[in-house]
């Protein structure tokens, strides 16, 4: 089971890599073809959804762009990157509402990732508080 997961993470990474390298030979329509399928048959993968939002844009396909833009961000709802682009994207097809709102929740996922990151710091000092305190604990006794 494990292994047809690794061949098939192989497998889509590959094929993303090779829709990429035909997108940089100018081969832009065989490159959608394959990234389109990608996103058929990994659904979860956030990739290719990315590269197609970018490729879209640049074929002035905005509502393609956006709607795969989307599904990135559903996609990595922790990622403010995401809603970044999105946003950006939003901007440039005239859609100043989307992209009012993606930078909002690029901000909240900031948010998030800095509480998530203070909480780990702040269980590690606890961890390394209470690990000093058991050494002092023994050396008294």
């Amino acid at each position: 089971m494990k292994e047809n997961l690794k061949m098939a993470d192989l497998e889509k990474e590959t094929k993303y890599d090779e829709a990429i390298a035909l997108k940089e030979k100018g081969d832009v329509l065989q490159a959608v073809e394959i990234l389109e399928k990608l996103c058929v048959d990994f659904p979860d993968y956030a990739l290719p959804h990315a590269a197609l939002s970018m490729i879209y844009c640049r074929l002035d396909q905005f509502q393609q762009s956006l709607d795969h833009a989307e599904q990135v961000c559903e996609l990595e709802p922790e990622d403010p990157f995401s809603f970044v682009a999105m946003s950006a994207l939003a901007i440039k097809c005239g859609n100043h509402a989307a992209a009012e709102e993606a930078l909002q929740k690029a901000q909240l996922a900031q948010l998030r990732y800095f509480h998530a990151q203070a909480e780990a710091a702040k269980a590690e000092a606890a961890k390394e508080e209470a690990a000093e305190a058991e050494k002092k604990e023994e050396n008294h006794e």
